[in-house]
């Protein structure tokens, strides 16, 4: 027997799911690829500043120029500026393909009915007996 341990008997609710606020969708999935998006940005100056240091780039620029592309350059600032462009485009797409999600969810959720989802409401739970 574990002392401190008290198991609690919890009231389990079915829901259902009919309606998702659009505007909740989009602030929520912004912030969310925003997040995301900050958080590749940093891993990819850390990634480009680790292969400069080693020098991996300048390998990389000669391995190029051995197939006859005499002028490549690889500037750091140029690939992460691409790189932070692309990826504000994919957080915009992406936060749109969300709240198109929410209105599409909307749509059908009239036509079928919604979602059953099943909670347990733990303001119920009450310690059991044993």
């Amino acid at each position: 027997m574990r002392r401190g341990h008290q198991q609690f008997e919890a009231r389990k609710v079915r829901r259902l799911i009919r309606h998702i606020d659009p505007w909740s969708v989009l602030k929520c999935s912004l912030v969310f690829f925003v997040c995301i998006w900050v958080m590749f940005m940093v891993a990819g100056i850390i990634v480009w500043t680790v292969a400069a240091s080693t020098g991996t780039v300048d390998k990389l620029i000669s391995f190029i120029q051995q197939f006859g592309y005499a002028d490549v350059k690889l500037t750091g600032s140029f690939i992460l500026r691409q790189y932070g462009l692309i990826g504000l485009v994919l957080t915009f797409a992406a936060t749109l393909a969300s709240v198109v999600g929410a209105v599409v969810f909307n749509l059908i959720s009239d036509l079928i009915g919604g979602v059953w989802i099943t909670v347990i409401e733990e303001e119920s739970a009450r310690p059991v007996s044993g």
